[in-house]
């Protein structure tokens, strides 16, 4: 079985059973440096970076950057390798409420937010066309990334009604039927905060978004 499709697997929905793991450490995780270089890479490189997103429905050209509200699709292999044409778009990027930051405090009860700022980014996905793809999810391939492209300490609450990172279900899986991923990161006052997503397209060989290999699609807040 293929990395992919284990971590597809494990991305079933589990029992309504409340879990939560998140940040570890008082700093933003900082990635090895090959894959720093080729974060920066993505995100200055003018050949690299694409500004003008593609008509509706047509592949999105590695490096390609888009603001708020901008569909990109991407080619998603199931776990069947068969392959579906999906889209993405930022909805938005803000600071949770007062009372949603209690709560996080409260969950995270060994003082693992204290001194952070922490965001709610909402992403919206759609199905254009192709293979089934129920039970499938693609959650795990966006990275949360500041203006430059550069990844965030990411935060991960699962079993929270609020803020969800929902598997493919059989209304998604229609042509046109959508969903919403959230996430969930956190930054210190000052320090590189959330502006979007990077879709890096999971560990398919040949994968054009990867982040050591390719170059992912950028969703960023201007």
């Amino acid at each position: 079985m293929s990395l992919k499709k284990l971590l597809a697997l494990l991305a079933l929905p589990v029992a309504a059973t409340f879990v939560v793991a998140g940040c570890a450490s008082p700093a933003p995780t900082k990635t090895d440096d090959k894959k720093d270089t080729d974060s920066s890479e993505s995100t200055t490189d003018d050949e690299a970076e694409v500004d003008e997103a593609p008509a509706d429905g047509e592949l999105a050209e590695p490096g390609t950057r888009v603001g708020i509200d901008t569909w990109l699709t991407y080619s998603f292999t199931t776990t069947d390798d068969e392959e579906a044409l999906l889209s993405a778009r930022l909805k938005s990027v803000e600071p949770v409420t007062k009372a949603q930051l209690e709560f996080l405090n409260t969950t995270f009860d060994e003082g693992q937010l204290k001194g952070y700022d922490v965001w709610m980014l909402l992403v919206e996905e759609k199905k254009v066309s192709g293979a089934t793809v129920e039970f499938n999810a693609d959650y795990s391939f966006f990275d949360i990334v500041d203006k430059d492209g550069n990844k965030v300490q990411e935060i991960t609450v699962i079993g929270w009604d609020e803020c969800k990172t929902p598997s493919f279900d059989d209304e998604y899986d229609t042509a046109g039927g959508t969903l919403t991923q959230c996430f969930l990161a956190a930054s210190t006052p000052g320090g590189n905060a959330p502006a979007g997503v990077a879709y890096t397209g999971g560990y398919e060989e040949g994968n054009p978004y990867d982040s050591f290999d390719g170059k992912p699609l950028l969703f960023i807040k201007d």
